[in-house]
């Protein structure tokens, strides 16, 4: 043990607490739907991304897979190089691809470690790379490991024409702001032959039959980063895009190479997960969230949603902490968002709604989160993000 090191980080400790940037983990017990217990205590969430409450399915559930051959065994073994590669590693690969019109598909363990490995294996040293000013923290680690010198773009704007190959690496639906990128330069910018990389973690399967984004407004990017950790109600996550951009995926991704493959029951989960999201019940589950988004719209006093993401921006880190807290008192877990996840000076409340959510759940959250504001000095128009008119 090294009590150097423990007495620097008491230190960095200690000054992320007088920031207010202290991060601790929600103790979560049992789940009931958005119901659960937080602390000891039942509360009803509004800050997970499981957008059409696929989580608590029981097709989806590990117990429901014992007689299947996907859980003969617990895990791949190895590498999918070496003896990883099995049958529900394959089929989900297909069923992905289906679902987003690509002709292969490539399992990944996580999102952030999909961005970190095809990033670097796709992008070359002479490429132009664009970034959206607001991208994901597995984005911008990606382009790192890429050693890319990328131009970074105002939020939701597009790179102009240039000479050469060059990359647009963007979100479609941000994390953090609910908005989303523009469909029309999106797709005019890869119908002039650029190569566009979009991550639809927080969009796949919210649009008709289970589309995401790129599908949704016939957009042909040549790198999809499919979730599953969020209408899929799973964890994971899958790159599509042609043949060779796959194989190429399968044998230079160190993130993938040098990985365990996903466990063969999470691959069957993400087959059938896909197969729900493009039938009837998703369509019906989508409807619901979409019903509650323009719900919860109107009750911040907000324009029409384009995501279930609802931010509620309150400035200072404390602030929002202090808020978040007052929530939970109430009964109500709203998580505070703070730097570096989101830009200094605008920690907020991160309010996701889902297909689980009912009306009078939504409609007390919001008559509470009124109150607490106003005792603070603050408006609901206060706390629109930037982007949105006040």
């Amino acid at each position: 043990m090294s009590e150097l090191l423990n007495q620097r980080l008491r230190r960095r400790l200690a000054a992320l607490q007088d920031e207010g940037l202290a991060r601790e983990r929600p103790r979560i017990g049992r789940r009931d739907g958005v119901r659960y217990e937080l602390d000891g205590h039942w509360v009803t969430g509004f800050c997970s991304n499981d957008y059409l409450g696929f989580a608590n399915h029981p097709r989806l559930r590990p117990a429901s897979f014992v007689s299947l051959e996907a859980a003969d065994a617990a895990g791949s073994t190895a590498s999918r190089l070496v003896a990883g590669d099995l049958p529900a590693h394959r089929a989900a690969e297909r069923a992905l691809a289906a679902l987003v019109g690509s002709a292969d598909a490539v399992l990944f363990p996580s999102g952030f470690q999909l961005n970190v490995g095809v990033l670097p294996a796709l992008i070359e040293p002479d490429d132009l790379v664009f970034s959206d000013a607001l991208n994901h923290a597995s984005l911008i680690d990606g382009l790192r490991l890429a050693r890319s010198r990328p131009t970074i773009l105002p939020h939701r704007s597009a790179p102009g024409a240039s000479d050469g190959p060059s990359w647009w690496v963007t979100e479609s639906i941000f994390s953090m702001d609910g908005d989303t990128a523009e469909p029309a330069l999106l797709r005019d910018f890869s119908e002039r032959g650029g190569m566009l990389y979009l991550d639809e973690a927080h969009s796949l399967g919210l649009f008709p039959k289970g589309a995401g984004f790129a599908r949704h407004h016939a957009i042909r990017p040549a790198v999809l980063m499919g979730g599953l950790g969020k209408a899929f109600g799973l964890a994971g996550a899958f790159a599509a895009g042609s043949h060779e951009v796959c194989t190429w995926i399968r044998t230079r991704a160190r993130s993938f190479v040098f990985s365990t493959g996903n466990a063969p029951v999470l691959a069957e989960q993400a087959r059938i997960a896909a197969e729900m999201l493009a039938g009837p019940e998703g369509d019906e589950r989508r409807a619901r969230m979409w019903a509650n988004a323009r719900l919860l719209a109107d009750a911040l006093e907000r324009p029409p949603p384009t995501s279930p993401i609802f931010p509620v921006v309150i400035g200072a880190n404390q602030l929002a902490v202090t808020v978040s807290r007052a929530l939970l008192e109430r009964g109500w877990h709203v998580q505070a968002i703070r730097p570096p996840t989101v830009p200094a000076g605008s920690a907020r409340l991160r309010i996701t709604i889902t297909a689980a959510h009912e009306e009078a759940q939504i409609h007390a959250l919001v008559a509470d989160l009124r109150t607490l504001l106003q005792h603070f000095g603050l408006s609901l128009a206060d706390t629109r993000p930037p982007a949105e008119p006040r």
